[in-house]
Order: C-alpha cells, then structure tokens, then sequence
C-alpha cells in the first residue's frame, strides 16, 4: 500500500502533528517550514491533505491563512477541534529554583503567562513549541526549559516537570484540513461551508452582500475582515456558514452575496465537527 502523507508547518511534536496523528492515523505525518509550504506540499502532491490551526479561543487568529485563501486551489475538507495542553520540560529533573529560562512559541507563553510568573522563570520566544523543545534537547543549558506538548517530550527525551502549566484549561484550537478535491456530503448532515468574497467599500455593502443568508434562516459562524490591496479600498471576508452548498436556501443565498460582491470564491465544505453539538 503507498505511503500516505498529511503536512504541517512545525517540527515533529508540534500540536499540528500531535493532531494529525490523533486524528489521521492511516497518514504518516510531514512538517513544513511555513504554512505557506504546508499548503504547497498537497498542490504539489507530495502530501494528500495538510493541518492547518486557524483560531484559538484564548489567542484569536493563530494562522493568517487570508493572504493563501485568494491564491489556492485546495479545498476545505474537514475542521478539528482540540484541547491544548501544554508541559513544563527540561533535560532532567531540575528544581524548579534552578530554572532561569523557558522557551516556546509566543502563544504558549502568552497562554502559560500566570504560571511562568509563578515560577518567576524568564520567557524567551521561539519560532514553535517543538523548536524549542528540541533546541533544550540540543543544548548544554541547565537553567534552561522549554513549553511544548506531550508529544514533543517523547520525541525530543525531555522530562515533563509540570504538566499542565496553560493558564486556562479550556485551551481549544480549532485546525482545518485542506485537500486537492472536496468530499461529498450528505444533504441531512450538518455542514459547514466557508467562502471568501470581496466588496467595495461603500456603506451597507456588507449588510446587503449577507442579507441572504439571514432570509434564508442561514446561521453564519465566523465572520473575518481583510484587506485585499494596501490602499484601504477594498476589504475581503470569511464566513462560515452552517448550511450545504447543494440546499436550496443556500443557492438562494450565494445569488443575493454574488449581486452585492466583486468576486466569490467558495473555498470549501465539510461535516460540522462534534465540538460544536
């Protein structure tokens, strides 16, 4: 049987591969440098599908996707949702008094900041979680730990001091799944459909450009606003909408967003996760 691959932007043990292991099984996992070459890798097919975290309850916006979304060919195909968990890690078991220093990603640390204060530990900014795993790993430091998951512990043969050191723990990531083609849904499922469309900045044009979907009693889940070029003229949006592309009261609703906007691209639909019953 071929090998499968699914990418992500990170180093084994990042949350990306953590959820892709958890969620894919059948898959054999492939990290990226960017989400840029995330995205890249399933165009290029040497991967079939690619994880990408998109929003995070505590932080907001993780990946700025809106810059790919224009540009891309692949569709949305699935969304995750997963609870994030980070560990205090060193080399050895260190006492807490002789840790100076701990390195992460800026949003683990931003979501660890209440325990890393506790600790009286300076943070240090990291370009991932995994990195800085195994840049501890890698290094002679001794006063030094890193902010990582589970899985990067293993990988990386750290030892979790503290576990459990976000500040939150309702720490929820929602990731999306991107493939060359869409799947096919069944119509009595529950569907979440996300587009992408432009308008010009005049007033009300939102308002009108979405008035179909309110209408047609179609729930709207996420709305994001973004520039399309850098003179503030034009603004580009995602929603996500609780509707099946093929539903009647959705087609009712794309001819009212494509009268009110320059330019519609649907970007994908997938069965609604189980997080949001």
């Amino acid at each position: 049987m071929p090998k499968k691959y699914i990418s992500f932007q990170g180093l084994h043990g990042a949350y990306s591969d953590l959820v892709c292991r958890k969620f894919y099984k059948d898959y054999l996992t492939f990290p990226c440098d960017s989400f840029e070459e995330a995205i890249s890798a399933v165009e290029k097919k040497k991967a079939e599908l690619a994880l990408i975290p998109v929003e995070n309850n505590i932080a907001g916006r993780v990946a700025d996707m809106h810059f790919l979304l224009e540009k891309i060919n692949l569709k949305i195909v699935a969304e995750h949702y997963h609870k994030i968990e980070h560990h205090l890690m060193t080399k050895k078991n260190l006492n807490f008094s002789k840790i100076k220093r701990v390195f992460s990603h800026a949003h683990a640390l931003n979501q660890c900041r209440e325990s890393i204060k506790k600790l009286k530990i300076k943070p240090f900014n990291f370009i991932d979680t995994a990195g800085a795993a195994k840049y501890i790993s890698e290094s002679d430091l001794e006063d030094s730990a890193a902010i990582a998951s589970k899985l990067a512990s293993e990988i990386y043969h750290l030892k979790i001091i503290k576990k459990n050191v976000q500040d939150s723990k309702n720490n929820i990531t929602r990731f999306l799944v991107f493939s060359r083609q869409s799947k096919k849904i069944d119509l009595k499922k529950k569907v979440i459909t996300s587009i992408v469309f432009n308008t010009n900045n005049l007033p009300a044009s939102l308002y009108k450009a979405l008035g179909g979907f309110a209408s047609n009693s179609i729930n709207l889940t996420r709305l994001e606003s973004f520039f399309v070029n850098k003179d503030f003229k034009q603004f580009s949006f995602l929603v996500d909408v609780e509707s099946h592309p093929e539903s009647l009261n959705f087609k009712k609703a794309l001819k009212i967003l494509n009268l009110y906007s320059t330019k519609v691209k649907m970007i994908g639909y997938f069965e609604a996760s189980d997080f949001r019953n």
